[in-house]
């Protein structure tokens, strides 16, 4: 399989605000996140009243199971902090 990795920076502008607009949504999340046990997470993550926090879960979802070293990765690097 060959990655052509021409008109990235197309794909890249177009996706960016979408992403950023995720990103905005998740953090109103944050602070109810923060004080809730982590079964409430799991139900929480799996409620289809908030299709957002759903999606956040499938992408985590996929990175886990599609790139495990970028993740470990990330996860190593929060670690440190």
């Amino acid at each position: 399989m060959n990655l052509n990795l021409s008109n990235q920076q197309a794909l890249y502008t177009q996706i960016a605000p979408y992403m950023q607009a995720m990103k905005n949504s998740m953090d109103l999340r944050i602070p109810i996140w923060d004080r809730i046990d982590v079964e409430r997470k799991k139900d929480w993550v799996q409620w289809d009243k908030d299709p957002i926090m759903g999606l956040a879960a499938q992408t985590v979802e996929y990175f886990v199971k599609n790139f495990p070293d970028l993740v470990a990765y990330y996860v190593s690097k929060h670690n440190e902090a």
